[in-house]
Protein backbone atom coordinates (compact mmCIF):
# COMPACT_ATOMS: atom_id res chain seq x y z
CA UNK A 1 0.00 0.00 0.00
CA UNK A 2 0.81 3.86 -1.04
CA UNK A 3 -1.71 5.82 -0.04
CA UNK A 4 -2.84 6.50 3.16
CA UNK A 5 -0.75 6.54 6.94
CA UNK A 6 1.42 4.14 8.03
CA UNK A 7 -0.75 2.82 10.97
CA UNK A 8 1.59 1.49 13.64
CA UNK A 9 5.02 0.81 11.83
CA UNK A 10 8.32 1.35 13.89
CA UNK A 11 11.71 1.99 12.20
CA UNK A 12 14.00 -0.68 14.37
CA UNK A 13 17.10 1.84 13.70
CA UNK A 14 16.03 5.13 13.08
CA UNK A 15 19.65 6.41 13.25
CA UNK A 16 20.78 4.55 10.21
CA UNK A 17 17.97 6.08 8.14
CA UNK A 18 16.83 9.06 6.26
CA UNK A 19 13.52 10.71 5.93
CA UNK A 20 12.02 11.81 3.06
CA UNK A 21 9.16 14.25 3.07
CA UNK A 22 7.65 16.62 -0.28
CA UNK A 23 5.15 18.90 1.36
CA UNK A 24 2.69 20.51 -2.13
CA UNK A 25 -0.59 22.25 -1.32
CA UNK A 26 -3.07 19.25 -0.36
CA UNK A 27 -1.01 16.30 0.19
CA UNK A 28 2.41 14.95 1.61
CA UNK A 29 4.45 12.32 0.13
CA UNK A 30 6.73 10.36 2.82
CA UNK A 31 9.63 7.99 2.11
CA UNK A 32 12.44 6.56 4.27
CA UNK A 33 14.91 3.85 4.11
CA UNK A 34 17.96 2.59 5.42
CA UNK A 35 21.44 3.49 4.22
CA UNK A 36 23.13 0.31 4.50
CA UNK A 37 20.38 -1.78 3.73
CA UNK A 38 19.05 -2.87 0.10
CA UNK A 39 15.14 -3.19 -0.41
CA UNK A 40 14.19 -1.07 2.81
CA UNK A 41 12.38 1.90 1.49
CA UNK A 42 8.40 2.44 2.24
CA UNK A 43 6.80 5.09 0.62
CA UNK A 44 3.38 6.67 1.33
CA UNK A 45 0.77 9.33 -0.20
CA UNK A 46 -1.40 10.72 2.25
CA UNK A 47 -3.71 13.53 1.29
CA UNK A 48 -4.04 16.48 3.35
CA UNK A 49 -7.18 17.23 5.34
CA UNK A 50 -9.24 20.01 3.17
CA UNK A 51 -11.69 20.27 5.93
CA UNK A 52 -8.88 20.93 8.64
CA UNK A 53 -8.94 24.85 10.08
CA UNK A 54 -5.00 25.31 7.93
CA UNK A 55 -3.20 24.06 5.60
CA UNK A 56 -0.57 23.98 8.57
CA UNK A 57 -3.11 22.35 10.61
CA UNK A 58 -3.55 19.49 7.91
CA UNK A 59 0.44 18.82 8.01
CA UNK A 60 0.66 18.90 11.86
CA UNK A 61 -2.26 16.01 12.04
CA UNK A 62 -0.61 13.97 9.14
CA UNK A 63 2.96 14.16 11.26
CA UNK A 64 1.97 13.43 14.49
CA UNK A 65 -1.17 10.60 13.44
CA UNK A 66 1.79 8.73 12.45
CA UNK A 67 4.55 8.76 15.05
CA UNK A 68 7.10 6.44 12.85
CA UNK A 69 7.81 10.13 11.50
CA UNK A 70 8.78 11.54 14.58
CA UNK A 71 11.65 8.97 14.86
CA UNK A 72 15.49 10.01 15.20
CA UNK A 73 16.18 9.53 11.78
CA UNK A 74 20.00 10.23 10.42
CA UNK A 75 18.83 13.12 8.12
CA UNK A 76 15.24 14.63 7.18
CA UNK A 77 14.77 16.46 4.02
CA UNK A 78 11.92 18.32 2.70
CA UNK A 79 10.79 19.42 -0.83
CA UNK A 80 8.43 21.91 -0.92
CA UNK A 81 6.47 22.45 -3.88
CA UNK A 82 5.37 25.90 -4.21
CA UNK A 83 4.73 28.13 -6.59
CA UNK A 84 6.17 31.34 -4.92
CA UNK A 85 9.81 30.92 -6.10
CA UNK A 86 11.94 32.85 -8.40
CA UNK A 87 15.19 31.78 -10.25
CA UNK A 88 18.05 34.83 -9.79
CA UNK A 89 21.61 34.88 -10.59
CA UNK A 90 24.26 33.45 -8.67
CA UNK A 91 26.22 36.69 -8.74
CA UNK A 92 23.52 37.98 -5.91
CA UNK A 93 24.49 36.49 -3.14
CA UNK A 94 24.57 38.94 -0.03
CA UNK A 95 21.15 38.43 1.94
CA UNK A 96 19.77 42.08 0.95
CA UNK A 97 20.33 41.83 -2.49
CA UNK A 98 18.30 38.72 -2.83
CA UNK A 99 15.22 40.15 -0.60
CA UNK A 100 15.06 42.87 -2.82
CA UNK A 101 14.75 40.51 -5.21
CA UNK A 102 12.30 38.60 -3.76
CA UNK A 103 10.62 41.40 -2.58
CA UNK A 104 10.11 42.80 -6.21
CA UNK A 105 8.85 39.12 -7.33
CA UNK A 106 6.45 39.07 -4.76
CA UNK A 107 5.39 42.25 -3.18
CA UNK A 108 3.52 42.29 -0.22
CA UNK A 109 4.38 39.19 0.32
CA UNK A 110 4.25 37.34 4.20
CA UNK A 111 6.25 34.81 3.21
CA UNK A 112 9.51 34.30 4.47
CA UNK A 113 12.25 34.17 1.65
CA UNK A 114 14.94 30.73 1.65
CA UNK A 115 17.35 30.32 -0.73
CA UNK A 116 18.13 27.25 -2.79
CA UNK A 117 20.93 26.25 -4.71
CA UNK A 118 20.63 25.03 -8.23
CA UNK A 119 24.01 23.01 -8.50
CA UNK A 120 24.73 25.34 -11.77
CA UNK A 121 27.11 28.22 -11.76
CA UNK A 122 24.92 30.88 -12.24
CA UNK A 123 21.67 30.72 -11.00
CA UNK A 124 20.08 30.56 -7.32
CA UNK A 125 15.99 30.02 -6.44
CA UNK A 126 14.75 32.21 -3.44
CA UNK A 127 11.54 30.64 -1.85
CA UNK A 128 8.64 31.97 -0.24
CA UNK A 129 7.66 29.97 2.73
CA UNK A 130 5.16 30.18 5.19
CA UNK A 131 6.30 31.43 8.61
CA UNK A 132 4.13 29.27 10.82
CA UNK A 133 4.91 26.17 8.97
CA UNK A 134 9.01 26.57 8.44
CA UNK A 135 8.65 26.73 12.03
CA UNK A 136 6.58 24.03 12.86
CA UNK A 137 8.94 21.98 10.54
CA UNK A 138 12.09 23.61 12.34
CA UNK A 139 11.02 22.40 15.75
CA UNK A 140 9.92 19.12 15.32
CA UNK A 141 12.53 17.79 12.90
CA UNK A 142 16.28 17.77 14.14
CA UNK A 143 19.04 18.93 11.57
CA UNK A 144 16.43 19.28 8.49
CA UNK A 145 17.29 20.51 5.01
CA UNK A 146 14.41 22.18 3.50
CA UNK A 147 14.58 22.91 -0.54
CA UNK A 148 12.24 23.72 -3.10
CA UNK A 149 11.08 20.78 -5.77
CA UNK A 150 12.81 22.86 -8.51
CA UNK A 151 15.99 23.11 -6.93
CA UNK A 152 16.22 19.37 -6.05
CA UNK A 153 15.48 18.70 -9.85
CA UNK A 154 18.34 21.31 -10.80
CA UNK A 155 20.75 20.15 -8.45
CA UNK A 156 20.14 16.62 -9.86
CA UNK A 157 20.95 17.17 -12.90
CA UNK A 158 23.27 19.48 -13.08
CA UNK A 159 24.96 17.14 -10.90
CA UNK A 160 24.91 14.54 -14.18
CA UNK A 161 27.29 17.06 -16.22
CA UNK A 162 26.84 17.64 -19.77
CA UNK A 163 28.98 16.69 -23.03
CA UNK A 164 29.19 18.49 -26.10
CA UNK A 165 27.75 21.88 -27.11
CA UNK A 166 23.95 20.76 -27.10
CA UNK A 167 21.26 22.20 -24.60
CA UNK A 168 19.29 19.69 -22.59
CA UNK A 169 15.96 19.72 -21.46
CA UNK A 170 14.39 17.84 -18.53
CA UNK A 171 10.70 17.54 -17.51
CA UNK A 172 9.19 15.97 -14.21
CA UNK A 173 5.52 15.00 -15.12
CA UNK A 174 2.95 14.99 -12.70
CA UNK A 175 -0.77 14.23 -12.98
CA UNK A 176 -1.54 18.34 -13.22
CA UNK A 177 1.55 20.34 -13.26
CA UNK A 178 5.15 19.70 -14.56
CA UNK A 179 8.38 20.97 -13.98
CA UNK A 180 10.91 22.35 -17.29
CA UNK A 181 14.60 22.45 -16.84
CA UNK A 182 16.85 23.41 -19.03
CA UNK A 183 20.50 23.37 -18.52
CA UNK A 184 23.61 24.43 -21.31
CA UNK A 185 26.48 22.10 -19.51
CA UNK A 186 26.62 23.72 -15.98
CA UNK A 187 24.23 26.76 -16.79
CA UNK A 188 20.91 26.97 -15.65
CA UNK A 189 18.31 28.49 -18.80
CA UNK A 190 15.51 27.64 -17.33
CA UNK A 191 13.42 26.51 -13.88
CA UNK A 192 9.65 26.68 -14.45
CA UNK A 193 6.93 24.76 -13.49
CA UNK A 194 3.69 25.05 -15.62
CA UNK A 195 -0.05 23.72 -15.13
CA UNK A 196 -1.46 21.25 -17.31
CA UNK A 197 -4.13 18.95 -16.73
CA UNK A 198 -4.38 17.54 -20.50
CA UNK A 199 -1.44 15.64 -22.97
CA UNK A 200 -1.94 18.29 -24.98
CA UNK A 201 -1.44 21.55 -22.98
CA UNK A 202 1.85 19.51 -21.44
CA UNK A 203 3.17 19.01 -25.09
CA UNK A 204 2.33 22.85 -25.50
CA UNK A 205 3.95 24.29 -22.83
CA UNK A 206 7.23 22.00 -23.66
CA UNK A 207 7.19 23.18 -27.16
CA UNK A 208 6.62 26.81 -25.97
CA UNK A 209 10.01 26.65 -23.96
CA UNK A 210 11.83 24.85 -26.43
CA UNK A 211 11.05 27.37 -29.05
CA UNK A 212 11.66 30.76 -26.73
CA UNK A 213 15.05 29.37 -25.75
CA UNK A 214 15.83 27.85 -29.16
CA UNK A 215 16.45 24.68 -28.97
CA UNK A 216 16.98 22.50 -31.58
CA UNK A 217 14.24 20.29 -32.66
CA UNK A 218 16.77 17.39 -34.44
CA UNK A 219 19.88 17.77 -31.80
CA UNK A 220 18.76 19.08 -28.57
CA UNK A 221 17.26 16.34 -26.57
CA UNK A 222 14.00 16.25 -24.48
CA UNK A 223 14.36 14.04 -21.42
CA UNK A 224 11.26 12.86 -19.41
CA UNK A 225 11.00 11.96 -15.64
CA UNK A 226 7.79 11.43 -13.35
CA UNK A 227 4.56 9.96 -13.77
CA UNK A 228 4.61 7.20 -16.40
CA UNK A 229 1.03 8.01 -17.44
CA UNK A 230 2.05 11.07 -18.73
CA UNK A 231 5.40 10.49 -20.11
CA UNK A 232 3.56 7.71 -22.10
CA UNK A 233 0.47 10.25 -23.19
CA UNK A 234 2.88 12.94 -24.07
CA UNK A 235 5.72 10.99 -25.97
CA UNK A 236 3.77 10.58 -29.14
CA UNK A 237 2.84 14.45 -29.39
CA UNK A 238 6.20 15.22 -28.65
CA UNK A 239 8.01 12.95 -31.03
CA UNK A 240 6.32 14.49 -33.33
CA UNK A 241 8.34 17.96 -33.59
CA UNK A 242 11.12 16.81 -31.24
CA UNK A 243 14.24 13.55 -32.65
CA UNK A 244 15.48 13.09 -29.52
CA UNK A 245 12.95 12.72 -26.86
CA UNK A 246 14.28 9.80 -24.03
CA UNK A 247 12.83 8.62 -20.84
CA UNK A 248 15.34 9.44 -17.94
CA UNK A 249 17.51 6.59 -16.64
CA UNK A 250 15.81 5.83 -13.16
CA UNK A 251 18.99 6.37 -10.42
CA UNK A 252 20.18 2.54 -9.92
CA UNK A 253 20.85 3.53 -6.41
CA UNK A 254 17.71 4.43 -5.35
CA UNK A 255 16.07 1.63 -7.35
CA UNK A 256 18.03 -0.41 -4.94
CA UNK A 257 16.93 1.42 -2.06
CA UNK A 258 13.32 -0.22 -2.37
CA UNK A 259 10.83 -0.58 -5.71
CA UNK A 260 8.52 1.73 -4.17
CA UNK A 261 11.12 4.35 -5.21
CA UNK A 262 9.62 3.78 -8.69
CA UNK A 263 6.16 5.65 -7.74
CA UNK A 264 7.58 8.08 -5.68
CA UNK A 265 7.75 11.37 -6.91
CA UNK A 266 10.92 12.00 -8.82
CA UNK A 267 12.27 15.25 -7.74
CA UNK A 268 11.82 13.52 -4.08
CA UNK A 269 13.74 10.26 -4.70
CA UNK A 270 16.80 12.34 -6.37
CA UNK A 271 17.46 14.39 -3.33
CA UNK A 272 19.88 12.31 -1.21
CA UNK A 273 21.77 11.93 -4.39
CA UNK A 274 22.78 15.49 -4.66
CA UNK A 275 23.98 15.65 -0.73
Amino acid sequence: MTNGSFDSQRIEKPEICNLLLRISRDEIHVAIYSIVEDNSLIYRRIVLDPNASSRLQAIESVIYDNPILLSDFRQVTCVIETEELTVVPSECSSESDRQLLFNAAFPNSSLVMEADETGTRNATILMGLETDLRGFLNRTFHRIRIMSHLGALSRYFASKGAQGNNLKMVVNARQKSLDVIVLDGHRLLMANTFRADTPDNAAYYILACRQRLGLDPHSDELLLAGDQTVREAITPILRTYISRVMPVIFPPQMFKAGRDAMIAPFDLIVTPICE
